[in-house]
């Protein structure tokens, strides 16, 4: 396959016109254009080629909450998305990927329903911590690949609670030889419990209170507590969904000190806030949930230096409208679908409104997630590396209608009825056509591969 005048992204935002030759679902070769032949080829001309996104957090709930999401459902909205490799997370599952035999367990389950490739995070739970079975486990579950540890400081999952500090201490000692990244959820237990139940006893439903209850400094006292820790243990840390100005603030601090850390933002913090949720309800409700402008701007700045280093999504889709309809917004589900719009939403609101150049988007969709957890055959377009492709318009616009446009199993998002820029035309995983906006998802359940990270 060859892929004539594609419009790629160089140093210093340079767009360059190439030819990729594709063979055996790597890029062979990269020439300028009309110096290879070729009898199959698709002309990129019109297109901005950029390598396949990575989105390294994401609930699928597969196997056990397959009401919210089933592999299948997600990683369709994933190829629609041009999104080529997902990390699914290890606690929205039943059983949940906390030992080697889970882990296979889900493996064989959702490996053949995949349309997209995708690697795993493992996890520890407190009972593995009393019993000392978890230094047994993490090297388990590290020799099965998985790209690191989802470590929870607040938790509302029977299944997968949260650990304490001394807990974490234990896990992040462990993993300090082993090059494993530990993910923190970062939102301090004792403020936000303390908050929300006082809200509860006040009867405070409105969605305000969920921000209220969900304490805006605890976002950066736990990050804090976190980087106290890497420091002493010398571990990689990863903070996950950041939201505020003040806990990127933390996490600036700790990479002055020389801490090992790393950090990814959402859509949802870069675009929405509290006035937002008031506005749209439910539907934005997250955890941690969205707040200010200036919390937007300075995310988005982070974003452009590089001290926020890329965008997931953290797509948890509740059952709609069920879990999302209740009057007290503390009854309703904590998440929404993002996989699948999350490069228009960056497109429109970060590329398009001067905040981020091409370049920006390569670095913070593809390159950076997969440097940090050592896929080490995505998310370039270079010779050797896998043919993970996405094919967009730049130019055409369209108008967001959850309900007709999404393919994840629950259909509601905060974008819904909005002007999106920058249309994907095709979605290429390793040489193969796995979406095409004509005729939608083009790929076969179970094309999908499971990618081991080389850490």
């Amino acid at each position: 396959m060859l892929i004539k005048n594609a419009n790629i992204v160089k140093e210093k935002n340079n767009l360059k016109k190439v030819d990729i030759l594709v063979e055996d679902g790597k890029i062979k070769k990269i020439e300028e254009p009309n110096r290879i032949s070729s009898m199959f080829f698709i002309d990129a001309s019109n297109f901005l080629v950029l390598p396949g996104f990575v989105d390294a957090h994401v609930h699928f709930d597969d196997p056990g909450f397959t009401e919210r999401e089933d592999f299948a459902t997600g990683t369709m909205s994933a190829a629609k998305g041009g999104v080529t490799t997902i990390v699914d997370m290890p606690c929205t599952s039943i059983p949940p990927v906390i030992t080697k035999e889970n882990l296979q367990y889900k493996l064989n389950v959702v490996s053949k329903k995949a349309y997209v490739d995708f690697a795993f995070w493992g996890g520890i739970t407190p009972e593995q911590i009393w019993n000392k079975s978890y230094k047994k486990v993490i090297r388990e579950l590290k020799d099965e690949g998985v790209v690191g540890l989802k470590l929870y400081t607040i938790s509302g999952m029977e299944t997968y609670p949260r650990l304490n500090l001394e807990e974490i201490a234990q896990v992040f000692e462990t993993i300090s030889d082993l090059g494993l990244v530990a993910a923190i959820h970062s939102e301090d237990f004792d403020l936000v419990d303390y908050f929300s139940k006082k809200l509860l006893n006040e009867k405070e439903i409105t969605p305000l209170a969920w921000t209220k209850g969900r304490n805006y400094e605890a976002e950066a006292v736990s990050i804090m507590r976190s980087v106290a820790l890497a420091k002493e243990f010398k571990n990689k840390v990863h903070i996950v969904h950041l939201s505020t100005k003040l806990g990127l603030k933390m996490v600036e601090y700790a990479k002055s000190e020389g801490v090992n850390i790393t950090t990814e933002t959402c859509p949802q913090y870069l675009i929405f806030t509290e006035e937002d949720l008031e506005r749209i309800g439910p539907i934005l409700k997250t955890a941690p949930p969205v707040r200010r402008k200036e919390d937007c701007d300075y995310l988005f700045e982070g974003l452009k230096n590089g001290s926020v280093d890329f965008v997931t999504t953290d797509h948890a889709g509740g059952v709609y409208p069920e879990e999302k309809s209740k009057k007290s917004i503390w009854d309703n589900y904590a998440g929404i679908p993002g996989v699948q719009t999350r490069f228009n939403a960056i497109f429109t609101y970060g590329y398009c409104q001067g905040k981020l150049t091409l370049e920006d988007l390569v670095r913070v969709l593809s390159t950076k997630p997969c440097e940090r957890f050592a896929l080490t055959s995505k998310g370039k377009i270079e010779e050797g590396f896998d043919a993970d492709l996405v094919f967009i318009d730049p130019l055409s616009e369209f108008v967001l209608d959850s309900s007709k446009d999404l393919l994840s199993k629950n259909k509601y998002s905060p974008l819904d009825g909005v002007l999106l820029k920058g249309k994907i035309i095709k979605t290429m995983l390793r040489g193969e056509i796995v979406y095409d906006s004509r005729v939608g998802v083009t790929g076969k359940a179970g094309f999908g591969k499971f990618i081991k990270s080389a850490y």
